[in-house]
């Protein structure tokens, strides 16, 4: 561009009285300057800079790309989906493609920068969508802003970039204190992922998987109990199935047991330590416990906890089962564990050996301090009882089911046996024998059949006809009595007006009587005067039989003092 004077340019229309020109300055012509072209490439450059260095910064934000497999794609679209971890996006889906072989899809997501952490071998991925199961419903917020997939940071060291997505979401995540354990069972019940772990009726825990075993004899179960609640399970601890209702129909009666509303409809498992015994060492994460299937199963002593014994019965066994309560006098102290049936050659007969075990710790703290003083075996403080009357008996529990057990008592008339060993059902090994009597219900129904058989004795025929004979007796007797009734009657009407009279003159007599004895008849006065008369008279005889006993010669000469007649005495 050319430089312009400071000397401005004349002006046609200027005035006359301007100034002359060479006072003007003279205008010197400047040389217009050329211009470059590299200005023009200032621009594409700028925009060059600026685009790599959002290039750069894309780059440099971009976290690794993953794959996960799943089976379906459902509620998964590239563009759209996200990948979350405690609700912070963390990736987006990028692809869906099928799997190679078909059976799945394979989801390719790019996550951020700083993800690469996450990513690590035991790292789990499922897609958060609405689902409704037997624990609850989840994912509800889904319904609006859509599914995404769901991380669960693992805890391995090492890295990984390929995943297989998890059908549902797990029960317990990684960053959830607390202990796992596993359970061992005969069958499964009613227990599914996400049932409930009660201990003392309140959730602690939940059941986090569930697998058939490879020689499909069981199953195995792994339970998940929150902090800090594991504290509780302890190496003692039983597991047990607490689903439904736990009815139990015994010798002590009707049982029902059960932990929750949720555990009836739903299942669930239960835990806890039997009260007898220390409770021990706390257990260590995955560690393996038996699940029982009921409370009463799962709190049975072990087998150094009791002591075994067998009974041999001769009298029907109907109403025992195994489980039936051993009592001492009002107190439960074993169990029975098994029945079998025994034939003896020598006697030629049946005989029904009962199993039972002996609680040890039902004998009481001072018995069992004592046992410990004096160093007496339990089995052999049982052999000095039996040889003290010690026996067994059967007894009926419940006269409505037909519930029996097992009743230990001592009687002091019971024919003395010796004690010996014998193996009880199931087992090879010897155990205590306890010898048995007959029960109460036997001793009955002896007496009930001896009653029974004098009864068949008596000639009800003989009686028959004998009363028969009395009765026609009495009928006759009857008539008679009829006959005589009858003419007492005609008798009796000829003597009514006769009998009239004799009450009509009662009557009379009776009457006259009643005025006789009147307090106010004349009669009644003038006896009253007679009697008064007669009581003077009777005076007066006393005074002059006294006078005359004192002066016995007044009846010669007259009462002294009493003048004469004329004036004389």
């Amino acid at each position: 561009m050319g430089r312009m004077s400071d000397t401005p340019p004349p002006s046609s229309s200027a005035p006359a009285s301007l100034p002359a020109t060479a006072e003007l300055p003279e205008a010197v012509a400047v040389p217009r300057r050329r211009s470059h072209g590299y200005a023009v490439w200032l621009i594409p450059i700028l925009a060059a800079l600026i685009g790599l260095t959002l290039g750069v910064r894309a780059w440099l934000a971009t976290g690794p790309t993953v794959t996960i497999t799943f089976k379906t794609a459902e509620d998964l679209e590239p563009g759209k989906t996200k990948i979350k971890y405690k609700n912070v996006d963390i990736g987006d889906v990028k692809s869906i493609a099928l799997a190679p072989d078909g059976k799945g899809v394979v989801v390719t997501a790019e996550m951020t920068q700083g993800a690469q952490k996450l990513l690590l071998d035991d790292t789990r991925f499922w897609v958060v969508r609405a689902r409704v199961a037997g624990s609850g419903v989840t994912g509800l917020s889904t319904l609006l802003s859509g599914a995404y997939i769901g991380i669960d940071i693992g805890t391995s060291s090492e890295s990984r970039r390929e995943f297989v997505g998890l059908d549902v979401p797990p029960s317990v995540t990684a960053d959830e204190p607390g202990r796992e354990f596993i359970l061992r069972s005969a069958d499964l019940g009613s227990v599914d992922i996400g049932s409930p772990v009660y201990f003392r009726r309140v959730q602690v825990g939940k059941v986090t998987a569930t697998r058939l075993d490879a020689d499909g004899r069981g199953v195995t179960l792994r339970v998940f109990i929150s902090a800090p609640h594991e504290q509780h399970v302890t190496e003692n601890t039983r597991f047990w199935h607490a689903s439904g209702l736990d009815v139990a129909l015994d010798a002590g009666g009707i049982k029902l047991q059960t932990q929750s509303l949720i555990s009836i409809v739903l299942g669930g498992i239960a835990f806890g330590a039997p009260e007898s015994g220390a409770p021990g060492a706390a257990a260590e994460a995955e560690h393996s416990f038996a699940l029982f299937e009921n409370q009463a199963l799962a709190m049975k002593r072990t087998s150094s906890e009791v002591t075994p014994m067998v009974a041999h019965f001769t009298e029907s066994l109907r109403g025992l089962a195994p489980g039936a309560q051993i009592d001492f006098r009002g107190v439960v102290v074993g169990e029975v564990t098994s029945i079998d049936v025994s034939y003896d050659r020598d006697r030629r007969e049946f005989s029904f050996p009962v199993g039972m075990v002996l609680y040890s710790d039902r004998l009481g703290s001072k018995v069992s301090a004592a046992i410990e003083r004096a160093q007496v075996d339990p089995t052999e403080l049982m052999r000095r009882s039996i040889e003290r009357g010690l026996r067994a008996q059967l007894r009926t529990a419940n006269l409505l089911t037909g519930q029996r057990y097992v009743a230990l008592d001592f009687f002091p008339g019971a024919r003395p046996v010796k004690t010996a060993a014998a193996p009880a059902a199931g087992s090879e090994a010897p155990v205590l024998e306890i010898p048995t009597i007959s029960g109460s219900l036997e001793d009955l129904q002896a007496t009930l059949t001896s009653i029974a058989k004098r009864i068949e004795n008596v000639p009800f025929d003989e009686i028959a006809a004998d009363l028969r004979t009395a009765l026609q007796s009495l009928d006759r007797t009857l008539k008679n009595t009829d006959g005589l009734i009858g003419r007492l009657d005609g008798q009796l009407g000829e003597l009514v007006p006769e009998l009239k009279a004799a009450i009509a003159d009662t009557r009379r007599t009776m009457k006259s009587a009643d005025n006789l004895l009147a307090s106010d008849t004349p009669t009644q006065q003038e006896l009253r005067e007679a009697l008064r008369e007669v009581s003077r008279a009777a005076q007066s005889m006393r005074e002059l039989t006294d006078y005359v006993q004192r002066r016995p010669e007044s009846l010669l000469r007259g009462k002294p003092g009493e003048p004469e007649e004329g004036g004389k005495r």
